[in-house]
């Protein structure tokens, strides 16, 4: 699996099977990234490589650190000491998302009430006509 950030300074490669494909619906994964939830792939830190350019990490609570590219703000990974061993990819990261799927919701007693009807909205293939 390969990734990316948008202004493509860096690049990564994740070699190691996927352990989950999680949507996570805490206020943390809310705030840190501006969405009503945040869709993860969870990789071995042993698959992972760095292949091109330089990452910044901040430390975000007390179980959560975020690595992103310091030159356009794309988050890249998550990491929290509960979870060692593990690299919590942002799914928007991964070049070729297509054939990957959620598998689970976690912390849904914090989801928003209308997450579950977002199927249900008009749909337009392009922006709104």
């Amino acid at each position: 699996m390969q990734g990316s950030c948008n202004c493509n300074s860096v690049h990564f490669s994740a070699s190691a099977d996927i352990r989950a494909i999680v949507n996570c619906h805490c206020n943390l994964c809310r705030k840190m990234n501006g969405g009503a939830f945040s869709t993860y792939v969870v990789v071995a830190d042993e698959g992972f490589v760095l292949t091109k350019g330089c990452l910044k990490t901040v430390q975000v609570s007390e179980n959560a650190t975020k690595s992103f590219c310091e030159s356009c703000g794309t988050p890249i990974f998550n990491q929290n000491p509960k979870l060692a061993g593990l690299k919590i990819l942002y799914f928007g990261s991964i070049d070729t998302p297509s054939n990957l799927e959620p598998a689970i919701n976690i912390y849904c007693e914090s989801q928003l009430s209308w997450v579950t009807q977002v199927a249900s909205l008009p749909n337009f293939a392009q922006g709104v006509e």
